[in-house]
């Protein structure tokens, strides 16, 4: 019992420090653990901040476009135009990154430059566009562990646009062929085939030749010549083709007519006028006939008379309010004809309508300035410019008449003061007016442009000139023929 008692006594004593050490192993176990724990996330750290610790990439990226920008040049002084972009700086991008790699990434547009060039008549447009693209290229760089990336980018670009532009080109004077004979105070008239009929005038004596223009070629090739020698006449292109010349002056003032036949080159004789006269006025009516009125025949006349194409015969017609030569007669849009200034003993302003189908003429306004060798040009707005002639002293005023009010307004007046010159209406509507005796011979050109009203002066002729024939071809040109210039003039001018 005793020694059962003993071994009892043992046994719990050995169990109880059997445990103690257990738990005194577990303990020392588990601080060492800790403490290799511990010791691993120093290590680690120390290797991550201080050892193994990562650089910082840093990529720069400098783009600086450029082109080469073609341009079409002219003689006029270019505008050039430099733009440029103030550089731009951005600073950005931290990514955190987790594997070990490196990229690189580029891309690149082309630059592209367009040159337009767009030509309207008389004047020349560069128009040039230009699209500058830029090259990038984005550098990213990774560590094994976690970093950060920066990249930054400075883009400097450039750009100079070149833009030539050229003003608007006057339109210049060139010579053309010349006559086989110099001529004065001759008609002009083109003719339904577009070629140009001049007839008779004046070159140191009175002239019955006749020529013909080509404008196909610029040649001149002599026609028919006609029955009377003549200057101060007139010529009017009939609805049949062929032309009517009238009246004039010879050895004395002619009442004879003649008919030019284009498709023969021959002249006729038709009926004679019932008045001889010179310095008077033809106009074609819309029914066809001709009314001739005033002129000169020992003194200013103030009659009128119709030629009838399918009778060739003339007949009497209203006579004139007021006597009058070295006036102008137009036909209106609505058929009627109106007669402005020229003298009777005294510088006329007056102005009188004839009605072809009362055949009365009535009075109209009155112009604001007296005149006499001026001219007339009927507007494609239907009103009717006036433009310089003499009232003992030459003038360089116009104005404009409006048939539906039959009143006057003055307009701009020209530079230069004229008379004898030529006025042409232009297929624009502009109206031109070349030379005419004013401070001397002129040669210069003024051209009236209907929308402002103003009058603008342009490319002088080559030849100063009087008593020449302005034309207006086909094409567009005005085909200005002889003159004086002190001497009768063979030259011939194209604008």
């Amino acid at each position: 019992m005793h020694k059962n008692q003993a071994y009892n006594e043992y046994t719990t004593a050995n169990n109880r420090l059997r445990k103690w050490w257990h738990h005194r192993w577990f303990k020392i176990i588990c601080i060492s653990i800790i403490i290799l724990i511990i010791f691993s996330v120093t290590l680690s750290l120390v290797l991550k901040f201080v050892i193994l610790k990562p650089g910082k990439p840093e990529t720069i990226i400098t783009i600086t476009p450029s082109s080469a920008i073609t341009t079409t040049t002219t003689s006029i002084p270019t505008s050039s135009t430099t733009v440029t972009l103030p550089p731009t700086t951005s600073t950005s991008i931290t990514t955190p990154i987790t594997s070990t790699s490196m990229s690189t990434t580029t891309l690149t547009s082309t630059i592209t430059s367009t040159s337009t060039t767009v030509t309207l008549p008389h004047t020349t447009f560069t128009s040039i566009t230009s699209t500058s693209t830029t090259t990038t290229t984005t550098t990213t760089s990774t560590s094994t562990s976690t970093s950060t990336t920066a990249t930054t980018t400075t883009i400097t670009s450039t750009l100079t646009l070149t833009t030539t532009i050229t003003t608007p080109e006057q339109p210049k004077w060139k010579i053309t062929g010349s006559m086989n004979i110099a001529r004065s105070d001759h008609t002009a008239s083109v003719l339904t085939d577009g070629k140009v009929l001049v007839a008779g005038g004046y070159s140191h004596e009175k002239l019955n030749s006749a020529e013909l223009y080509d404008p196909s070629t610029e040649i001149w090739t002599a026609t028919g010549n006609m029955i009377h020698s003549r200057h101060d006449h007139t010529a009017s292109v009939l609805t049949n083709g062929k032309v009517l010349v009238t009246g004039g002056f010879d050895d004395g003032g002619l009442n004879n007519a003649e008919l030019y036949d284009p498709s023969t080159g021959i002249w006729t004789a038709t009926g004679n006028m019932n008045n001889t006269r010179e310095k008077h006025t033809a106009s074609l009516l819309t029914n066809g006939k001709v009314l001739v009125t005033g002129g000169y025949n020992h003194d200013q006349l103030n009659s009128a008379e119709l030629y009838d194409p399918s009778i060739q015969m003339w007949t009497t017609t209203g006579n004139m309010n007021n006597a009058r030569s070295g006036h102008t007669a137009s036909v209106l849009p609505n058929g009627k004809v109106l007669v402005t200034g020229g003298y009777n003993h005294a510088y006329l302003n007056s102005a009188e309508l004839y009605d072809p189908l009362t055949e009365i003429w009535t009075t109209t306004g009155s112009m604001n300035t007296m005149r006499s060798d001026h001219t007339a040009s009927i507007l494609t707005n239907g009103k009717v410019l006036i433009t310089g002639g003499n009232n003992a002293n030459r003038l360089n005023s116009a104005e404009l008449y409006d048939p539906s009010t039959e009143i006057w307004i003055t307009t701009a007046s020209m530079t230069d003061v004229r008379e004898e010159h030529t006025a042409s209406v232009l297929s624009n509507g502009n109206v031109l007016v070349t030379g005419g005796g004013g401070n001397g011979f002129l040669n210069s050109v003024e051209l009236y442009d209907l929308p402002t009203a103003t009058w603008t002066t342009i490319a002088s002729m080559n030849n100063p000139r009087r008593w020449h024939t302005s034309s207006v071809l086909t094409d567009g040109k005005v085909l200005v023929v002889g003159g004086s210039n002190v001497s009768p003039l063979s030259s011939v001018e194209l604008y």
